[in-house]
């Protein structure tokens, strides 16, 4: 860090690293509305958080437009050390209504106590498999929600690959979750919220987009992120007790 800024909250980090990685993928900084597809919030929070990001230190406002961003040179060397840029994609017509059914799924995760995370994989007009967290119910730290719903449709179908596939889901995965998508050949993966902290599809790195690798899935982000992420931090507010307990940013322990 340099001595001139000062420490960003998660949601801080996640509108600056999406702005640095368009300038090293693309060479320009994105508009308010990239931001907020990309991070699951609205353009005007996006241009807040820009502001906050100014005032820090980490970006330098020269025009009130998100266009009008430059980022120091500190940042974008320590930034381009973390890998692959994520590419997003707009939402298609119906990711909403499929990513509802997801919710449905975390919903019924929270009322056995667990962290309420949910999960659908979809082929054409055709739910595959259902599936929320279950790793405290069957202390198994690797059934996530994505693990869950990948093994029900692989069992299901009788094959270990599922092409022309989409999950939804409503927490970004882990490492472990987006490596089980990459060797599932899935086609796409839909988000609601962004996971700042452990995710691996476009905020620490994103494996599934990962060049070196023999497949790619098209992602992309901040679908119904609002419901997911208000869902999350209702959660981990209620286990702690707390009100306003900094949780500002979903995550899911392993």
């Amino acid at each position: 860090m340099n001595a001139r800024t000062e420490p960003l909250e998660d949601a801080e980090w996640v509108v600056l690293d999406f702005v640095v990685e368009l300038l090293l993928r693309d060479g320009r900084p994105p508009s308010l509305r990239e931001i907020g597809v990309a991070s699951g919030m609205s353009a005007h929070r996006a241009g807040t958080i820009l502001d906050s990001l100014a005032r820090k230190g980490w970006v330098e406002r020269t025009h009130a437009r998100a266009r009008g961003i430059r980022v120091p040179d500190f940042v974008l060397a320590a930034r381009a050390t973390r890998g692959h840029c994520a590419r997003f994609e707009e939402p298609a017509a119906d990711d909403e209504r499929w990513m509802r059914k997801a919710l449905e799924q975390a919903d019924l995760a929270e009322s056995v106590s667990e962290v309420p995370v949910g999960a659908v994989l979809v082929r054409g007009e055709r739910i595959l498999a259902r599936a929320f967290n279950l790793t405290r119910t069957g202390r198994d730290p690797t059934a996530h929600a994505e693990m869950m719903v990948i093994r029900q449709a692989a069992d299901s179908l009788g094959d270990a690959r599922l092409p022309g596939a989409t999950l939804y889901v409503t927490l970004e995965p882990c490492a472990m979750c987006a490596g089980a998508i990459v060797l599932a050949r899935l086609k796409r993966l839909v988000v609601a919220a962004p996971d700042p902290k452990t995710g691996m599809c476009g905020s620490l790195g994103c494996i599934v987009q990962d060049r070196r690798l023999n497949h790619r899935v098209r992602l992309t982000r901040g679908v119904l992120a609002d419901e997911a992420g208000a869902l999350l931090r209702t959660f981990f507010q209620a286990r702690r007790g707390t009100r306003g307990s900094g949780f500002d940013s979903p995550t899911r322990p392993g």
